[in-house]
């Protein structure tokens, strides 16, 4: 199964980077390098790189701090109805994204949507929040964050609840207070769960495209053309499947290479055999 749906997929993906096809005609003209000597040299290909990186960064930072203080909070004992709060706030997760982003675009409506709405009621005038250079991107990236929060804060009360309580309750006798603990005793001891978050948020940064195809199409001028939306429209608009498959590659090369970075500069690896 892995080899037909999964390195099947990512060995012909390579190969098709190295020709020239339409997508659409028998011949494939094979260019070597070609098609990424094209890509390094195209301002569009770092422009949606760059935009990608900044979403990646922003969505995976606040999503995880979010997702830790919420299930910190939530895995207080004291707290009332904690089934009922855990649930509202893992929905975001499992709504389909296009139905997200349709929703967003209605909130977010210039002229109608309830955030300027809310806005005018206190004499501010919204912007164009999807159609301004300035807050295209931020509006997207909210959404990102709205919708990975969820899943953070689940992991984290997972891995909060099989922490030893023996080390709170020492903690609390000698005189630490709710901060000190949580800098000192809770922030280390999820560090393994935290380096996974990371991981696994800055791939689904890197694969982000329902919500772009729904709401900008990239714009306004690639404010929000992230890499993924440059390759759907290389390989699947513009018919330049060998280009698209090269973007394709660049991804992959990205997103190896961050993975392996953050598991050098977390531990992630030998904190995870050490476990084993």
């Amino acid at each position: 199964i892995l080899g037909v749906f999964a390195f099947y997929p990512i060995a012909d993906v390579i190969r098709l980077s190295l020709f020239k096809w339409d997508n659409m005609g028998p011949v494939q003209t094979f260019v070597g390098a070609g098609n990424f000597r094209a890509l390094l040299g195209s301002a569009r290909f770092w422009n949606s790189l760059f935009v990608t990186l900044e979403y990646a960064l922003v969505v995976t930072v606040i999503s995880i701090a979010g997702g830790l203080v919420l299930a910190v909070l939530l895995n207080e004992r004291w707290l009332a109805g904690r089934s009922f709060w855990r649930s509202l706030y893992y929905l975001p997760t499992i709504t389909p994204t296009v139905a997200a982003a349709m929703v967003w675009m209605l909130l977010f409506n210039p002229g109608i949507g309830y955030v300027n709405v809310l806005l005018r009621t206190v004499g501010i005038t919204g912007p164009n929040w999807l159609g301004d250079q300035t807050w295209a991107l931020p509006t997207i990236m909210l959404l990102g964050i709205w919708r990975r929060i969820g899943f953070n804060l689940v992991i984290y009360l997972a891995a909060l609840q099989a922490l030893a309580l023996e080390q709170y309750e020492a903690a609390e006798v000698d005189g630490a207070g709710a901060w000190q603990r949580f800098r000192y005793l809770t922030v280390p001891l999820v560090k393994p769960t935290t380096a996974m978050l990371v991981i696994l948020g800055v791939v689904d940064s890197f694969l982000v495209f329902d919500q772009i195809m729904v709401l900008t199409r990239g714009g306004p001028a690639g404010a929000t053309e992230v890499i993924g939306f440059f390759m759907y429209l290389n390989a699947f608009s513009f018919f330049k499947m060998g280009y698209g498959s090269a973007i394709a590659v660049v991804m992959l090369v990205v997103i190896a290479g961050l993975t392996l970075l953050q598991w050098r500069l977390t531990g992630f690896g030998g904190d995870a055999a050490g476990q084993e």
